[in-house]
């Protein structure tokens, strides 16, 4: 067997003499149990990133160790949440493994594109900003961006819990996260009953960097098993730009050249390998398909630095979240304006698209027209019903944390913001009757408008539709 001699020790990162033999991403242990892997080979030495926090001194022996950087993987992790290298640290009993399941190395090449297929299925988050306006596709990735304190983890919390009574497996992988969060959501999944289908990779605050580092490539290589096996899913990576950060100090301490904002050369490279493995799949790839969401904490002041600007160049397109809107109470604060998908359009039914292009024509002109109320006494008729409107919109793409809306009443909703049933009443009625409204949507007496809504083929006969509906609804 072949032993490497700890030549120097900087921190978590470690030079070797010997070892002659590994490979990149090869598993090492020492004689007091540290355990690391092999990160660079250089002519002289063998670089190696430790996987704890057990202190290594000179002159210490490391012995190669059967296996590479790798994750067990099977139905057995569902429930759970594991660290990068599939150790439970939920406190529950140890992992149910069987004899069918696999090992998967963390770091997986990305299929090519002989292997994809064109996304054209919607992947309904329930939210009705976001299924309407700035719908997602089951394979694509989408970026969040997000000040602090805008509720994003909210968001992200109800995305998966809104995914409890479908097919979808969820993967969040928790990067450098403080392990009372986790714990929090672990709390708040397993309440809502929406934790058995939901799989949690985190590396904490409290973990060495090396495994904080492979957070991101353990869930993808996860999300990558069930994807395989035909399988839809959610994966959410929350966040890469403490990811970057982490990777950073990695490579600093390893004493690589520093580029921009003294980030590694290759942090494009690295982001980019890890979601170009997410997508649409066909069957020679095992079907299924893996939607990536990952997410960048940042000023939206500065929209210009280096991580966001390179995941935005890597992704489907973004939603923008905003400190000021969630001061607001808009729920979600997401920026219409600002936030884009490039390919979820293509996924929505026609009515959906008609409604979705309709209510984006309002908000847009509601912004000209705001501005010039300011400066005329006495507005045109026209404009007061398109300010009426932008404010009914307003209020129906607020929604409360923990509601699920199905697509058809999202359609429907956005759709009351241009009947008279709303435009001949005041703006009060529809807040103080709004959970009333959408309790007669989902009844049984409203089944058979929404039951013929995909077969309506223009916004005109969809509104005056529902403005029938509705007038029989209430008698």
């Amino acid at each position: 067997m072949e032993v490497g001699i700890v030549r120097s020790v900087k921190d978590f990162l470690l030079n070797l003499d010997g070892l002659p033999s590994v490979k990149i991403n090869d598993l090492i242990v020492s004689e007091n149990g540290s355990s690391g892997f092999i990160s660079a080979l250089f002519d002289e030495y063998v670089e190696v990133l430790l996987l704890d926090t057990k202190d290594v001194r000179p002159d210490e022996q490391f012995k190669t160790k059967d296996g590479r950087l790798s994750i067990p993987v099977g139905n057995f992790l569902l429930g759970r949440a594991v660290n990068p290298l599939g150790v439970p640290i939920d406190g529950k009993p140890p992992l149910a493994k069987t004899k069918t399941d696999q090992i998967i190395e963390l770091e997986q090449p990305a299929p090519g594109i002989e292997f994809r297929e064109l996304i054209k299925e919607q992947f309904v988050t329930g939210f009705t900003l976001v299924d309407g306006l700035i719908p997602l596709g089951k394979g694509q990735r989408e970026l969040i961006l997000a000040d602090p304190r805008s509720g994003k983890t909210n968001f992200l919390i109800d995305l998966i819990v809104n995914q409890k009574d479908s097919q979808t497996v969820c993967v969040l992988a928790s990067i450098g996260k403080p392990l009372s969060e986790l714990k929090n959501i672990i709390n708040i999944l397993t309440l809502n009953k929406a934790i058995q289908n939901t799989i949690i990779v985190a590396g904490t605050s409290s973990d060495s960097p090396p495994l904080v580092y492979l957070t991101p490539m353990a869930a993808m290589s996860v999300a990558e098993h069930f994807q395989r096996a035909g399988q839809d899913v959610l994966i959410i990576l929350d966040d890469l730009g403490t990811h970057a950060k982490v990777y950073r100090e990695i490579m600093l301490l390893g004493n690589r050249f520093p580029g921009r904002q003294s980030y590694p050369g290759d942090i494009f490279n690295v982001h980019g390998r890890l979601l170009e493995r997410a997508g649409r799949f066909n069957s020679k790839a095992g079907g299924g398909s893996i939607t990536a969401l990952p997410v960048a904490e940042i000023n939206l002041n500065d929209l210009t630095g280096f991580i966001p600007t390179n995941l935005m160049a890597m992704t489907d397109g973004h939603l923008l979240f905003r400190s000021t809107f969630y001061n607001k109470n808009q729920r979600p604060a997401i920026d219409i304006s600002f936030s884009v998908s490039r390919v979820g359009k293509q996924t929505q039914s026609p009515i959906q698209n008609l409604i979705a292009t309709r209510v984006r024509q309002v908000l847009a002109k509601a912004a000209e027209s705001e501005s010039i109320s300011r400066f005329e006494f006495e507005l045109p008729e026209d404009t007061k019903r398109t300010l009426k409107q932008k404010q009914i919109i307003d209020l129906i793409l607020v929604q409360p944390s923990l509601t699920y809306i199905l697509p058809q009443i999202q359609i429907t909703l956005l759709a009351l913001a241009f009947t008279k049933f709303l435009l001949q009443r005041d703006l009060g009625f529809f807040e103080s009757n709004q959970s009333k409204i959408l309790e007669i949507l989902k009844s049984t007496k409203f089944a058979p408008f929404i039951s013929s809504l995909f077969n309506i083929k223009t916004e005109a006969e969809l509104v005056s539709k529902l403005d029938q509906a509705m007038e029989r609804s209430l008698q």
